[in-house]
């Protein structure tokens, strides 16, 4: 009896001990669902927070964080260097934001959620993110600041051509910041904090002096004289010779005449004098621009600048060859060339003696030849009569109406000559210039 007794008294103890290791286990559970600390494991970025309060937490990460917002940032080219301050760009940790998400780890979800979740920070801890905000406005004006004091505008070489004489000055090599990338690098570095190479480009002129230092020479040339001509065509063709004068063509570029002497208004100077229109001479402003234009095709010519478009006259001018003329007309006729040369050509121009002089200069070192242009007489035909009844006239009577004129075919050569040998022959064009008839009134 008394072993069975004593049986029961250790049963009862047992019960009685588990009893309290559960109550104090809940008493301890209790205590630790209900405690206003962070939990054991949870770090904001390195700092340990563990057993700390919000407001404890909160304090320790401005003290060891708001020294960075007195921190500068330095951007270095060359030997010029940049200093902002963090402050500068409206930096600013989120301290509130990363220390209210430690202290919610463990106080969500159900119970079990949250003792798993403290579980999981007391042996594997977390790790909480400190975000920060800044102004990006004001590192665009910090970048722009910047870039103001190293940019550098690339600006090509210059020609300047004075009384025969050419002066090239040096091409400037521009320099550009890449702003978004410096943005970028910038956004990258505010929590480093590092010393930054700012991004540059180097911007290279079209135009360089070395390209430029091959015009060294005329390369073509042609005048044609004005001798007699009115006043006002002699203005004409020196406001259009003046257009031109000083135009640069690089390889690949191309130049219509009628673009650069821009329209052939009165309120720009031009005068009237006689022009050809329809097959007939009449009175119109610009008499005279097409021999200014002639006188450039032949220099071209001369020069062997590919011709893309150019057009005869309807009547063939008195101051050039058959077959060498350039007509203009505003909206109608046009002459256009391009450099397929491998140097830059420069079109200068002259008036002076009677005359109008058109020179082409580039690269007279590759010029081993000399260039002839002739132009081939292939059939003349002739002007034929129509005769009008006219009953008012006497019989016998012939009274002139309209002028005729005979009409032309002309083939026009480019010849290429090396030591006075003919080396190539090249067909320039094939030109028509239509025969006009003679018209009589006469009486029967």
């Amino acid at each position: 009896m008394k072993g069975v007794v004593n049986k029961k008294y250790i049963f009862k103890a047992a019960i009685l001990v588990l009893c309290l290791i559960i109550l104090l286990g809940l008493y301890l559970l209790l205590k630790t669902l209900n405690s206003n600390l962070i939990y054991d494991g949870i770090k904001i970025d390195e700092i340990d927070v563990s057993k700390l309060t919000d407001k404890e937490a909160l304090k320790l990460l401005k003290d060891k964080k708001d020294n960075m917002k007195k921190r500068n940032m330095k951007l270095v080219y060359n030997d010029m260097d940049f200093y902002f301050s963090y402050k500068d760009m409206g930096f600013e940790f989120l301290y509130e934001e990363a220390v209210n998400k430690a202290y919610a780890v463990g106080r969500e979800g159900n119970i079990f959620k949250r003792l798993l979740d403290i579980l999981i920070a007391k042996y594997k801890g977390v790790k909480i993110d400190l975000k920060f905000v800044y102004n990006k406005d004001r590192i665009v004006q910090i970048v722009a600041k910047a870039s103001a004091e190293i940019n550098v505008e690339a600006k090509d070489a210059e020609f300047h051509f004075n009384n025969g004489n050419i002066h090239i000055t040096d091409e400037v090599v521009g320099k550009v910041v890449n702003e978004e990338k410096l943005i970028n690098m910038i956004e990258e570095n505010l929590l480093k904090a590092n010393t930054i190479e700012i991004p540059v480009e180097s911007k290279i002129p079209k135009v360089s002096k070395s390209l430029l230092s091959r015009i060294n020479g005329v390369i073509g040339e042609y005048s044609t004289s004005f001798l007699g001509s009115s006043p006002g065509r002699i203005e004409n063709i020196r406001l259009s010779a003046e257009s031109i004068n000083g135009k640069i063509l690089l390889p690949g570029q191309s130049m219509s005449f009628n673009e650069t002497t821009g329209p052939i208004r009165e309120e720009f100077g031009y005068r009237g004098a006689t022009v050809i229109v329809g097959g007939q001479y009449t009175s119109g402003v610009g008499g005279g621009v097409c021999q200014t234009s002639t006188t450039l095709y032949n220099a071209l010519l001369m020069a062997g600048v590919t011709i893309l478009e150019r057009s005869p006259h309807s009547i063939p001018p008195k101051y050039v060859d058959l077959g060498r003329d350039a007509a203009v007309a505003e909206n109608l006729l046009d002459l256009k060339f391009r450099n397929d040369f491998d140097f830059p050509i420069y079109i200068a121009t002259e008036v002076k003696d009677n005359r109008v002089f058109v020179y082409v200069y580039g690269d007279t070192s590759l010029r081993d030849y000399t260039v002839k242009i002739e132009s081939e007489l292939i059939e003349t035909i002739k002007a034929k009569e129509e005769l009008i009844v006219d009953e008012n006239l006497k019989a016998g009577e012939k009274i002139l109406v309209q002028e005729g004129r005979d009409g032309y075919k002309v083939k026009t050569y480019r010849y290429i000559i090396k030591n006075g040998i003919v080396v190539d022959k090249e067909v320039i064009s094939n030109d028509y210039y239509k025969e006009k008839n003679y018209i009589y009134k006469i009486g029967r």
